[in-house]
């Protein structure tokens, strides 16, 4: 086989492989109702389910440490009903026993009648946070389905974001219908730059929500890494052409491709121009 169609085999293999580690990062918390669940309500009440008796999850995880996730998508089965909404929320607990706040939510949406619908979003939220819904709509909705012994809790009216309410337990045998797909949160900040004259180096700080990775790369950049959370520093040198340039007029500008990579997470890239200087 000629040498270039094996390179492009090995890029495109590359790629597949890039791609399958990108979809591994995401986890799913809560659960959908089996197809052509009843309706069952369209009143103006929270919902969460802060624990389940068996499958997935309605909290957001602490998983790997990861404790910042961006919640990307949410599904939810519904009724057949012809005119149906929901909105997915999201609570965090804030006091014993039943005290919740509203810390995000997207919506309403209109469904479309007997199928699974799953809707895009990016929403910030945290580890312990619960994952529910509103059931207000201009028809009944499916926003719970049947699951003998469960036990779920609600308020009525909804919060609105920033409010706080007690909810109520309802041991009523029922389930929320609605899932969500979280990745760990991948945004970062870069900070001030300490210059190390003497040496010709600089030191970056970078503000990262969950541990991980952060890179440094580019041209005529020495390439270096450090891992860590919260405020991290990394190393910034010049390599090869720059490096002499820096040697011989004593300052370089250099153009710095920054990488950060959550645990369990995908890489994000900013750049950085950063001057060294040396006398």
């Amino acid at each position: 086989m000629p040498s270039g169609r094996l390179a492009s085999i090995f890029i495109v293999v590359l790629l597949m492989s890039a791609a399958s580690s990108a979809s591994a990062s995401s986890i799913t918390i809560g659960q959908l109702s089996p197809p052509n669940p009843s309706s069952e309500t369209s009143a103006d009440t929270d919902r969460a389910q802060p624990t389940v008796t068996s499958g997935n999850s309605y909290v957001v995880p602490a998983t790997g440490g990861v404790t910042a996730w961006t919640l990307t998508s949410w599904s939810h089965t519904a009724a057949t009903d012809p005119v149906q909404e929901l909105t997915m929320k999201v609570f965090r607990k804030v006091a014993d026993p039943l005290a919740y706040s509203a810390v995000a939510h997207d919506g309403p949406r209109q469904l479309i009648p007997g199928t699974i619908n799953t809707f895009q979003t990016s929403l910030q939220v945290k580890a312990g946070d619960v994952l529910g819904n509103n059931s207000k709509s201009p028809g009944d909705n499916a926003s719970y389905f049947t699951a003998p012994g469960e036990s779920l809790i609600d308020l009525s009216p909804g919060l609105a974001d920033g409010q706080t309410g007690t909810f109520a337990l309802k041991p009523d045998g029922v389930r929320l219908n609605v899932s969500a797909t979280l990745e760990p949160t991948n945004t970062f900040s870069l900070g001030q730059i300490t210059r190390n004259k003497k040496k010709g180096t600089a030191t970056l700080e970078a503000t990262v929500p969950n541990p991980g990775a952060l890179t440094a790369a580019g041209q005529g950049v020495k390439p270096s890494s450090t891992t860590g959370s919260g405020t991290v520093k990394l190393k910034i040198r010049a390599n090869g052409k720059k490096r002499r340039k820096l040697t011989e007029a004593g300052k370089v500008k250099l153009d710095v491709a920054i990488t950060y990579t959550p645990t369990s997470g995908d890489p994000r890239a900013q750049t950085a121009k950063v001057k060294l200087r040396k006398r």
